[in-house]
């Protein structure tokens, strides 16, 4: 068995060692690329693993983005999912989901392991005309 190396974001080391990490890892609930553990959530970006406390989460919202996509009878938008996890300094992570379902699923069990976060996206700043 291989040992798994993850990176934490705002973590201490001297709390989550990458042993407890690989446990919490084995046992945590799959969402898409995320997998949700007794303290934090994890998921894979870039060729590494990630873990974040959910002491460190202050909002979650869904980011939808539309990409232009050129398809067999024309052009169109292709709507990509996004969880935005955002801590005390700001965005932590922006996580992309394989749809809708699944980005539903991931902010129903965010809602119920982090209660004291927000989950609603921030305000748009409005743009003053000069």
């Amino acid at each position: 068995d291989i040992p798994m190396k993850f990176s934490a974001i705002n973590a201490s080391p001297q709390l989550y060692s990458d042993e407890k990490l690989t446990e919490a890892y084995k046992s945590a609930r799959t969402i898409g690329v995320l997998r949700m553990a007794e303290e934090g959530l994890f998921f894979r970006a870039h060729f590494r693993t990630w873990f974040i406390p959910y002491t460190e989460i202050r909002r979650c919202f869904r980011r939808v983005q539309l990409v232009p996509a050129k398809l067999c009878c024309g052009k169109g938008d292709f709507a990509v999912e996004n969880l935005v996890i955002e801590g005390e300094e700001g965005e932590l992570a922006q996580i992309q989901l394989p749809g809708t379902r699944a980005a539903k699923a991931a902010m129903e069990e965010l809602k119920a392991r982090v209660p004291q976060a927000s989950f609603s996206a921030p305000e748009k700043k409005e743009a003053h005309p000069e």
